[in-house]
């Protein structure tokens, strides 16, 4: 269990950075933090996870992103 109380998974209620979305453990910092966190070994549930997010993100909106 994270640090953290969050929304489920699939919950779009997700609005605090200090802590990873997917696993509630708490983040040095929401933006590069974050980016860290996925990036770890240990946390390849969180970047499967993000990864997924993404995909749907880029499915929403088509090709108007590139991030």
């Amino acid at each position: 269990m994270g640090d953290h109380d969050h929304p489920a998974p699939n919950s779009s209620e997700w609005n605090n950075p200090d802590f990873c979305p997917f696993c509630g453990q708490r983040l040095p910092d929401g933006g590069p933090g974050f980016i860290d966190h996925i990036e770890k070994g240990e946390n390849a549930t969180c970047r499967e996870r993000f990864e997924q997010w993404r995909e749907n993100v880029i499915d929403d909106i088509g090709g108007e992103w590139t991030g």
